[in-house]
C-alpha cells in the first residue's frame, strides 16, 4: 500500500503505526480461549480502520477477514491496551523548567503574547447512543446523548490532561470542579510556578490559575475587549486539537455502542493515539479542520470570594499590561 493511501486509511504514518505496536507488544498476550487467535497486527489495524473511519464491524470483518466475534474481541482487546499507555503518553509535567517550556512555547506562537500560558482548557461533546440506564444525565441541551471529554492542551496541540465520560448534561464548570486536575491544583499536590495559568472561554470559573473572558454584557471597556480578543487568539489551540481529534477518528462523530463504559474508552485511545501522532510526526496541519466550538455557556459554578477577588485582580493586571 502506498504510504499516502496508508496515511488516508489509518490517519498516520507508517512508522506511527510501527511505533504505536512496539509500545503495545509487551502488554500483548495471545488468546487462551481455545479460539482463533487474530495477530496483534492485525487487531491494531482494525481497531484503527474502525476508529478513523467508523464502519460496521460486519464490514471490517470482511475486510480483515476476521469473523465478527473476533472482530469485536480484538477492538475491545486493542482499545483497554492503549488506555493503557494514558499515564504515559497524556501527561502534565510536575518540574518547574518543563512548565516553564510549556509557557515559552505558547509566547513564541503569537504576535499578541499572553503571558505564563500552561495551556488551554476545553470541553466538547461526543454524540453516543442512549444510554440504557439514566439516559436522562446524558441528554445534552442541544437535545442528543452525549459524553464530555475535558482537555487542557499544549501549542503543539498535544493533550496535556483529559477527564473524559461525564454525563452530557454536564455544564462545562462542573466538570472542571469534578476533575482530578483541578483537584490537585486546589490542594497544592500539583504545584505550578507563581503567575503561571491556564486559559479558558465563558464556560469556566474565573481562578487565579484560570484566566477566562469578561463576561460581555454589552458594556465592555475597549480594555477588556481587548484582553478578551487576546486570551480567545491565544486559547484557539484546544479549538483546533479537537478539530484534529474528530477529523481523523470520524467513530468521534457518533458512538453507536450500547455499553455505557465503551464510549468513554474509545474516545480515551482515540485522545492517546492522537498523542502519539503528534510526539512522532510533530504538529499536525490545520488548514483542512473545521474548528471545535461548541454551543457558547457562561460559568455556573462560584468560587470562594478571597480568591475570586485575586483573579479579578490578577485578569485587572493583564488588561492593564495588554493597553499599554
Amino acid at each position: 500500500m502506498e504510504d499516502d493511501i496508508f496515511y488516508s486509511h489509518f490517519r498516520m504514518r507508517r512508522s506511527t503505526f510501527k511505533r504505536l505496536m512496539t509500545m503495545l507488544q509487551p502488554m500483548w498476550t495471545e488468546s487462551s480461549t481455545g479460539r482463533t487467535a487474530v495477530s496483534m497486527e492485525k487487531a491494531l489495524y482494525l481497531t484503527i480502520w474502525k476508529l478513523a473511519n467508523n464502519t460496521s464491524f460486519r464490514q471490517i470483518s470482511d475486510r480483515f477477514d476476521v469473523g465478527m466475534g473476533a472482530t469485536y474481541r480484538a477492538f475491545i482487546k486493542i482499545l483497554k491496551l492503549i488506555c493503557r499507555l494514558k499515564s504515559t503518553i497524556i501527561k502534565f509535567p510536575t518540574t518547574t523548567a518543563a512548565q516553564k517550556k510549556i509557557a515559552d512555547g505558547f509566547s513564541q506562537r503569537r504576535h499578541n503574547i499572553f503571558p505564563f500560558v500552561l495551556g488551554c482548557i476545553d470541553g466538547t461533546h461526543i454524540p453516543i447512543s442512549q444510554p440504557k440506564n439514566d439516559a436522562i444525565s446524558f441528554y445534552n441541551r442541544k437535545g442528543t446523548f452525549s459524553i464530555i471529554a475535558q482537555a487542557i492542551v499544549d501549542c503543539d496541540m498535544k493533550f496535556l490532561d483529559v477527564f473524559v465520560g461525564c454525563p452530557g448534561r454536564c455544564h462545562d464548570a462542573s466538570v472542571w470542579q469534578r476533575s482530578p486536575f483541578r483537584r490537585a491544583l486546589v490542594s497544592g499536590e500539583l504545584k505550578i510556578p507563581p503567575n503561571h495559568h491556564f486559559l479558558g472561554d465563558a464556560a469556566y470559573p474565573l481562578e487565579t490559575f484560570l484566566m477566562v473572558p469578561y463576561r460581555d454584557n454589552g458594556f465592555l471597556t475597549s480594555q477588556q475587549s481587548k484582553f478578551n480578543t487576546i486570551l480567545s487568539t491565544n486559547r484557539v489551540y484546544v479549538e483546533q486539537a479537537f478539530g484534529i481529534l474528530k477529523q481523523k477518528f470520524r467513530i468521534l462523530k457518533f458512538i453507536g455502542v450500547q455499553l455505557a463504559h465503551i464510549p468513554k474508552i474509545i474516545v480515551l485511545t482515540c485522545m492517546i493515539i492522537h498523542n502519539v501522532i503528534i510526539i512522532n510526526e510533530g504538529q499536525q496541519n490545520i488548514d483542512w479542520i473545521e474548528l471545535d466550538e461548541d454551543e457558547a455557556q457562561t460559568s455556573e459554578v462560584s468560587v470562594p470570594s478571597l480568591q475570586r477577588d485575586e483573579a479579578q485582580q490578577k485578569r485587572n493586571a493583564l488588561a492593564t499590561l495588554f493597553s499599554s
